[in-house]
């Protein structure tokens, strides 16, 4: 349910938010009886285009930052340890806390599901396979039923990590094909390939890679997972919508011009058209004529067939006109 609120925020938001700033905008900047920008004059144009992108890479800090302080505590968390805990810390911040939320000692509403969230968390994080299996894919392991080795828990996730990419390829492909979302198509493959390498790595690998460990170690993996997801998403969605403005396709710029040229050229057509007709006005309703003229035209059509085509009657043809300016400049 919050990925289609994402998504429809992405598709209402700017537009909306973009309108009420830029009234606000030229309420505050000016006075009654200005001369206000309208709509489409280039004025107004360009303040919109600057104000949407403003409001575009607002909403996707917003974003970013809201899918990263959403994501519920882990059981590294609940049990107050680090990432690189010992047996004996372990073991010791799960006593005091077992104390603290004990049913018969706590009768505070929650405590009892605190408590065996807490013996859940224990149990996971002491046994290495459960360990490996929850640092990759979370509290969903909790569902997978009649896992017991490494095999089992990385068969379930695999399919889980198959099912998201094949999933969000498909409604690339699928953009794609409708001509949606066209700028930066390329580097979004490119990014979209190398984030799902990355994060078959990051669950097949014993270590996470050092990209992730520079900047996202306070993170478990399946956490850093999430929030690699949700930047590209709301990356990309941003890209397409403000990359346009930014930076405009040769499409955008050229296609006026190409337009007029389309304009001159009919014009042009009908120019010549136009000269044809009064060309042969004169012979209009005079049969003999136009007999004459048609017999001078199947020659001049014959002369210039074989001109073109036979190099020996080109060649004598250059000689006698040689010889006919010759003989004019000599007079």
């Amino acid at each position: 349910m919050t990925d289609w609120l994402n998504f429809l925020g992405w598709t209402i938001l700017p537009q909306l938010v973009t309108n009420w700033v830029q009234i606000i905008y030229y309420r505050l900047v000016y006075y009654a009886g200005a001369n206000i920008p309208k709509p489409g004059q280039p004025k107004y144009e360009l303040h919109r285009r600057r104000i949407f992108v403003v409001v575009v890479l607002s909403y996707l800090i917003y974003t970013i930052v809201d899918a990263v302080y959403s994501i519920k505590p882990n059981y590294y968390d609940e049990l107050k340890i680090n990432q690189d805990f010992t047996i004996k810390e372990i073991k010791a911040n799960f006593r005091k806390l077992q104390l603290e939320y004990h049913p018969d000692k706590n009768q505070e509403e929650g405590a009892q599901e605190t408590f065996i969230w807490l013996r859940a968390a224990y149990d996971t994080l002491t046994d290495p396979v459960k360990r490996y299996a929850y640092d990759r894919f979370g509290t969903e392991i909790n569902n997978w039923n009649n896992c017991s080795i490494l095999r089992d828990y990385l068969v379930n996730g695999l399919a889980s990590f198959l099912g998201f990419y094949i999933g969000t390829g498909l409604v690339l492909f699928i953009l794609n094909v409708l001509g949606k979302g066209q700028f930066g198509r390329f580097w979004r493959l490119v990014v979209f390939f190398a984030i799902a390498c990355l994060e078959a790595s990051m669950i097949l690998h014993p270590k996470p890679p050092v990209i992730t460990s520079l900047f996202l170690s306070r993170w478990a993996i399946f956490e850093q997972i999430i929030i690699l997801r949700q930047l590209f998403i709301t990356t990309f969605i941003a890209i397409s919508q403000v990359g346009p403005m930014l930076f405009p396709s040769d499409e955008i710029i050229i296609s006026p011009s190409l337009a007029n040229l389309e304009t001159l050229s009919r014009i042009a057509v009908e120019e010549s058209k136009n000269q044809l007709r009064a060309s042969f006005q004169p012979f209009q309703g005079n049969i003999t004529a136009q007999k004459e003229l048609e017999k001078k035209m199947e020659s001049l059509l014959v002369e210039t067939f074989l001109y073109q085509n036979d190099p020996e009657l080109n060649k004598m043809y250059s000689q006698v006109y040689q010889r006919v300016v010759k003989r004019n400049k000599s007079q």
